[in-house]
């Protein structure tokens, strides 16, 4: 049986009817809608059993709406976290954007679009220095509180791919690009007293609402 001294379940938040639409909404506080409350289910039974030390969420209400229904089933009220709210996109807040996850669009025109984004973000948002400082400062503390045992991490995919990126640097990208990080995925982390292991990325076999 393989044996780890504690992991780390990243799950980001349940879909939202912005997310459905592909709106921007880093910092503005958009519920989820009902399939994303579905979704939120379907993690917290697929839970059922797990022996959870604590549940941390950022503060934005679609974290916290799916970590209290996680919470419900694990028996542990949810932590909310305000250094783990999504990065601010300044003037892209609330703004349609193209979804480079179908692979509809070119490299050059992705390569834009992520430097447009890293220049709003400068001038009118969080630059990502700033905002990859806080998410750290957050998960050094996570990961401090909880040396053995299992801890719970509801979030957002920018938040995600910051402490991925920490983690495991250039073998985290997927080409030059990171991973996309569906609704309510798990992606697990273990510490063996090494180098962290990634156990799972952007697991999504328990969300029965998308399967049936």
């Amino acid at each position: 049986m393989e044996t780890y001294l504690a992991r780390f379940l990243l799950i980001r938040h349940g879909t939202t009817d912005w997310v459905d639409a592909q709106i921007l909404h880093g910092i503005t506080d958009v519920q989820l809608n009902a399939l994303g409350r579905a979704q939120a289910e379907d993690t917290a039974q697929a839970l059922a059993g797990t022996a959870v030390n604590n549940i941390y969420a950022s503060s934005l209400s679609r974290c916290m709406e799916t970590a209290k229904v996680i919470g419900n089933a694990a028996g542990v009220d949810p932590l909310p976290m305000d250094a783990l709210i999504e990065i601010d996109f300044g003037w892209l807040e609330g703004k349609k954007i193209r979804d480079h996850d179908r692979g509809e669009y070119s490299k050059l025109i992705e390569f834009f679009d992520h430097q447009v984004f890293n220049l709003v973000r400068v001038l009118s948002g969080e630059p990502k220095k700033k905002f990859s400082k806080r998410v750290l400062g957050a998960w050094e503390q996570i990961v401090s509180e909880n040396p053995q045992g299992t801890a719970i991490v509801v979030g957002h995919s920018g938040v995600f791919n910051t402490i991925l990126m920490h983690l495991f640097g250039n073998r985290y990208l997927n080409g030059n690009s990171y991973h996309h990080l569906n609704p309510c995925s798990i992606t697990e982390i273990r510490l063996k007293g090494g180098p962290a292991e990634l156990a799972r990325l952007n697991d999504r076999s328990h969300l029965l609402e998308e399967n049936r």
